[in-house]
């Protein structure tokens, strides 16, 4: 086993290293220790061609994890597989070290990391921060849970060294389980809301497992938090090195907020807010974030203001898919837990009709829902696995509708829509009952609209 408290001295060199997961984080960091020298074992529950074929160079097992993964100097899991299955408790038992991949990764750069947590807003936050950068002079590889494993740009930046290289990451709580010396010099947590309760004992196991992004900051490291997020507050009192980002009045903050305009202690405008092409606080407060951790990172005023009006929404957050004989629709797919359909729905005023459901994440009480959807949302269209169950705890309050699958639930909200109506895909749940992932979900409803379009 390798020694985790001295990680600057092993030779890497003929050291066996078990991956679980065959994923693109796994393969990222399969890749990234066989360049070190070490030997890669990869090991994944999947049969499937896809898979099989981006595996060539490794020694792998697909099909179930046997007990060849436990002949390991070191344990790298993938994000989206828990540590309470077997064959990991069987590796703890024996004394082994399990680490995320990201962890894997830090080992192997020196460049400054900027790291962004939280339940929602995460990957908005992610892609603000990273055009900044890039206005400010950077090269700036954005990775982590955006897509691109912090592992795979790190292999980059061996074989292609670049001057002004700074890592910005997304990171789940999934990625920040097994962290050691994992060290972001600006991190920031947006917000905390229940969230993947199937995976976490309870809302302070996750809050905790969040708050590991700053358990190694350094002196000269800066922590970021939501002043407004209260239930955030009350995990991170009295912690040093933090600096709030508020929507309201503070003295704590760098930059403030009014009626018209964002701007910094000496009252110099960053932006005016009809010049924001985001809508909605949430995004706000996404603004907020970034530009707090881009200027203590040394960024301009000047090129953070450029990188917000220039900014592109995401797709799948709140994504204005098309205007189609006055009605609206638009994907909101990313939202796959309450807290972020509550903003989504926060972000318009009147005449929605709603489509929820998909893989409920929990026990979760759609009933919470109820307040901001008052006079907001005329129809709810519920679908999936969950979808019976939101159907029952709504229609006590609101006009609710199961349909099973998700085409047939999107051809009831054309059927009902009218002219000034908004129909918005805002799950509130995950999508693995229908969908392989948010994005696959979000492109599907994207493409029905467009049929709608055709046929007009």
């Amino acid at each position: 086993m390798i020694d985790i408290h001295n990680i600057s001295n092993i030779d890497w060199i003929n050291q066996k290293i078990s991956i679980l997961g065959a994923g693109r984080s796994g393969i990222g960091a399969g890749k990234l220790a066989q360049h070190v020298g070490a030997s890669v074992f990869i090991s994944d529950f999947s049969t499937t061609n896809s898979i099989s074929n981006n595996l060539q160079s490794f020694d792998y097992e697909l099909g179930g994890h046997s007990d060849k993964v436990l002949d390991a100097d070191l344990l790298i899991i993938s994000p989206g597989i828990p540590d309470t299955i077997p064959i990991v408790q069987s590796y703890l038992e024996l004394g082994g070290i399990v680490v995320s991949e990201i962890e894997f990764a830090s080992w192997f750069t020196d460049e400054p990391i900027l790291a962004i947590t939280g339940s929602n807003g995460k990957t908005t936050t992610t892609h603000l921060l990273n055009n900044m950068c890039k206005n400010g002079g950077y090269n700036s590889l954005i990775g982590g849970n955006v897509g691109i494993p912090f592992s795979e740009n790190v292999l980059n930046q061996i074989h292609n060294p670049i001057e002004n290289t700074v890592h910005i990451l997304e990171v789940s709580s999934f990625q920040l389980e097994h962290i050691y010396h994992f060290t972001p010099n600006i991190a920031s947590v947006l917000n905390i809301s229940p969230d993947h309760m199937d995976r976490y004992d309870d809302i302070h196991d996750y809050a905790q497992t969040k708050l590991n992004i700053a358990k190694n900051l350094k002196e000269s490291g800066w922590l970021i938090i939501n002043e407004d997020d209260l239930l955030l507050q009350s995990f991170v009192k009295g912690k040093e090195r933090t600096i709030n980002f508020s929507l309201s009045a503070s003295n704590q903050t760098l930059y403030h907020l009014n009626s018209t305009k964002v701007y910094d202690e000496n009252e110099n405008v960053l932006f005016y807010l009809k010049d924001c092409p985001l809508v909605g606080n949430h995004n706000i407060q996404n603004i907020l974030a970034s530009s707090t951790m881009a200027s203590l990172f040394g960024i301009s005023n000047s090129a953070i203001t450029k990188a917000i009006q220039n900014f592109n929404p995401i797709p799948h957050r709140l994504e204005l898919i098309d205007e189609i004989n006055g009605v609206k629709y638009y994907n909101d797919s990313k939202a796959t837990n309450i807290a972020a359909t509550e903003v989504a729905i926060e972000s318009f005023e009147k005449d929605l009709i709603l489509i929820l459901g998909g893989q409920d994440k929990g026990e979760s009480d759609f009933t919470e829902l109820t307040p901001i959807m008052n006079n907001r949302v005329k129809t709810i269209v519920c679908y999936g696995q969950a979808g019976e169950k939101i159907s029952k705890q709504l229609t006590p309050d609101f006009t609710c509708e199961f349909i099973q699958n998700f085409d047939d639930a999107f051809k009831k909200t054309k059927q009902i829509a009218i002219s000034g109506d908004v129909v918005l895909l805002s799950p509130a749940c995950a999508s693995f009952d229908q969908f392989n992932n948010f994005e696959e979900r979000g492109l599907k409803f994207a493409n029905l609209v467009k049929e709608i379009g055709i046929n007009v």
